[in-house]
């Protein structure tokens, strides 16, 4: 016998196909559910109900009888199952035998309903039942879309993880006396340690902490990486870099994100370390005492916040000794609470580093002693034996050219070239070799020609402007939107040399600007186009000399005085 279906509304609330022979109660439900506005199919028999299977795509309840004409409902469950999987099964039956029904659950019915069957109760377990599997469409269709959003999501920081661990392993350069450990607290960390060698063989250590946690705080990271690599490779002032990073980072970050670092510079030939410090924990100095006899506390704003005009570069200074540890820290490693929710102090931290193997009792500590930190943790361990082992005698970190002659050379480009402290990194390094009065005449030179070659060589400002009325403000607003369209082709090379069988010293600066001759034999007015500087300088030095086409200049001091 075919199906029929019925229903008097268009667009009814569930689709019910009825399994029944019985004619009673095949109109007791077709007059019910009609009442309720639900399209019903009526199938007679097994194979009746086969075909409505077969060829309906939807039905939201199953009424399933299991004594009909031709065999038992219950033999449908399977092609229900695999045709109709969000369909609900009610089992209708006069049948009460508890293990029946039972073996109807295990094969996959929702419900039951004894005959003769109240029809408000089995409506409200079809309400019920159809609810449930609704819920379940609703769960799988959410549960699908969040796998494949954790797909895209794990790609994606997959090759995240992998070009920030490629980028900073690129610039990170092992040494065997610098030793750090990094543990995030999550896949991606804030914190970061680099490494870098001066071309004068200094070492440069950066430690740094980015607001916040995982991906972000990774990512406010990024724009250090190559300013910090460049700038050390050139053996540059820590000042500088400190300089350059801040004025990086204020113009890129948002204005809630900042980073907070310690950067070390390293200078074992000159037994020196400098340290600056941004709101980062103190830097400590070790003995083989395992006592504190040194640290560096934060006394700056971390990088990102305060403009150049507010902010401080200027690096404390340490003696770089033998046997002694320098460490310095996240302040993960100090607020990360123990599985006693303790938490380190500077005395406890100093016990973990007396390890035979550097840093094996921190992390022992962290992985071991306490639960899965909520901060990123990272911490420095430097051994100053192993840093003084190579160092050369007299060398000083300068190239040595002669009997007791160096030469100490240095070209910067672009923005590099607004670093107003570049004189003074010069007489640092002159500062151990040479008697302190002929440093600072050569301090003094070296800032009149530094500033000359700048202003006037590669930025092309005349003096004539501060002539005008109101001409030093003119001047300077002009300096100003110059030094903004600086690149890598305006440079300035700068180089010392000391010679001791003559007892003098050479100072030589070149730019990159067009010269003062601009094709004559001497400059009309070689005053002016230097400003005040050749007037002091002449004075000063023993011998000054301009090299067509007025772009570089050669200044001889004697070394006695």
């Amino acid at each position: 016998m075919p199906f029929t279906e019925t229903s008097n509304h268009i667009s009814p609330p569930y689709s019910v196909l009825v399994v029944e022979d019985s004619t009673v109660f095949t109109l007791l439900y077709q007059h019910f559910f009609n009442e309720k506005g639900v399209l019903t199919t009526i199938c007679p028999s097994l194979e009746s109900a086969r075909q409505a299977i077969e060829q309906h795509s939807h039905f939201d309840v199953v009424l399933l009888d299991n004594h009909l004409t031709d065999g038992q409902g219950v033999t449908l469950l399977p092609l229900i199952k695999e045709k109709l999987k969000m369909a609900a099964v009610i089992m209708v039956s006069a049948n009460d035998d508890a293990d029946f029904f039972l073996k109807a659950f295990s094969q996959g019915i929702d419900d039951y309903a004894l005959k003769p069957v109240n029809m408000d109760l089995l409506w409200l377990k079809m309400k019920k039942s159809v609810h449930q599997r609704r819920l379940e469409k609703l769960n799988n269709e959410q549960r699908e879309a969040l796998n494949q959003w954790r797909d895209a999501e794990l790609q994606e920081q997959a090759l995240a993880k992998h070009l920030l661990g490629a980028m900073f392993a690129k610039i990170h350069t092992e040494h065997q006396g610098i030793h750090h450990w990094v543990k995030p607290s999550s896949q991606f960390s804030g914190d970061s340690v680099i490494h870098c060698n001066g071309i004068d063989g200094s070492d440069y250590v950066l430690l740094a902490d980015a607001m916040g946690h995982g991906l972000a705080a990774a990512v406010s990271l990024m724009p250090l990486v190559q300013i910090f690599k460049a700038m050390s490779e050139k053996a540059l002032p820590i000042s500088n870099i400190v300089f350059e990073l801040n004025n990086k980072l204020t113009h890129m970050l948002p204005e809630d994100r900042f980073v907070a670092i310690i950067l070390l510079h390293i200078q074992p030939s000159r037994g020196v370390i400098d340290v600056w410090n941004g709101a980062m924990p103190p830097v400590l100095v070790i003995d083989q005492q395992q006592q504190v006899v040194n640290q560096v506390e934060s006394g700056n704003m971390a990088l990102g916040i305060l403009p150049d005009t507010l902010f401080s570069v200027h690096p404390v200074r340490l003696p770089l000794e033998p046997n002694q540890k320098v460490v310095m820290f996240s302040d993960g490693v100090i607020e990360s609470p123990s599985h006693t929710n303790d938490m380190l102090n500077t005395e406890q931290l100093v016990t973990l580093l007396d390890t035979e193997e550097p840093l094996a009792g921190v992390k022992k500590y962290f992985n071991v002693d306490c639960p899965p930190a909520g901060d990123d943790i990272s911490i420095v361990q430097i051994d100053t034996n192993q840093l003084l082992a190579n160092v050369q005698p007299s060398n000083n970190g300068t190239s040595m050219t002669g009997e007791s002659a160096f030469l100490i050379e240095h070209t910067l480009h672009g923005a590099a070239l607004d670093l107003l402290d570049i004189p003074a990194h010069f007489s640092e390094l002159l500062g151990k070799q040479l008697p302190l009065p002929l440093v600072q005449k050569t301090f003094t030179i070296l800032t009149e020609l530094y500033m000359n070659a700048f202003e006037h060589g590669v930025l092309e400002l005349s003096s004539d402007i501060k002539e005008q009325e109101n001409g030093f403000l003119t001047f300077y607003e002009q300096k100003e939107q110059r030094i903004k369209r600086l690149s890598g082709k305006d440079k300035i090379v700068l180089k010392v040399q000391w010679q001791s069988h003559s007892q003098c010293l050479e100072i030589y600066i070149k730019d990159s600007g067009r010269g003062f001759f601009h094709g004559n034999v001497e400059p009309v007015d070689l005053s002016k186009s230097y400003g005040r500087g050749l007037t002091l300088i002449e004075h000063l030095a023993d011998s000054l000399e301009i090299i067509a086409p007025g772009n570089a200049v050669r200044v001889v001091l004697g070394g006695t005085e």
